[in-house]
């Protein structure tokens, strides 16, 4: 009778290309949030996640893009505009997601990203491009399509309403005198948004 083969143990070896992105984002937030963004440099990513520096580079330019996309992939489907409800209804929810993200962990490393671009020119290409200018594309629109559908008045200013919600919002970030909690977010929510609501002015 002959003996059945004998099967080895697959070896452990470097993450499969499906899987390398998300493994690379997640070494790269976490080595973020212990040490900073100066603390996930392309090589502790590679050392920590055993995926290969070449396939790395295939993607992103940088160990900055690399924590800028990791953080969006960790806050942003939860700071997403909700097309469902009234605009009001959905900045409100969105920015009270996002406060409940800045109080924590990630608004630690946002804060940190804010004081470190105003003097380093790649992370903050990094931070415009990754952050402020999908989310604030995001925001425009939720806006332009409400005046389209007749919740706000088309007298509104998409842009100054975006600048007058994000920027109270990043400027208790980054100042640190009080919290974001619910009472501000709905405050600023209402005093941007409030004055265009269709049903306020009729």
């Amino acid at each position: 009778m002959s003996s059945m083969p004998v099967v080895s143990p697959a070896r452990p070896g470097r993450p499969r290309s499906a899987t390398a992105s998300a493994e690379v984002m997640r070494t790269a937030l976490e080595l973020a949030l212990e040490g900073g963004i100066h603390h996930a440099t392309v090589e502790r990513i590679v050392s920590v996640s055993g995926v290969a520096k070449s396939t790395i580079y295939r993607r992103w330019p940088n160990a900055v893009a690399i924590v800028m996309d990791a953080f969006l992939e960790a806050v942003g489907p939860s700071i997403a505009y909700d097309d469902e409800l009234p605009v009001v209804a959905s900045f409100r929810r969105s920015v009270l997601a996002l406060a409940e993200v800045l109080n924590g962990p990630h608004g630690r490393l946002l804060q940190y990203l804010l004081g470190a671009a105003q003097s380093d020119p790649v992370l903050s290409r990094a931070f415009v491009e990754r952050w402020i200018g999908p989310r604030r594309q995001m925001g425009r629109q939720a806006i332009v399509g409400a005046v389209e559908r007749g919740e706000l008045s088309p007298e509104i200013d998409p842009d100054l309403s975006m600048d007058l919600i994000y920027g109270a919002v990043y400027y208790r970030l980054s100042v640190s005198f009080c919290d974001i909690d619910q009472d501000f977010v709905e405050a600023v929510i209402d005093r941007a948004l409030g004055p265009y609501v269709r049903d306020r002015l009729d």
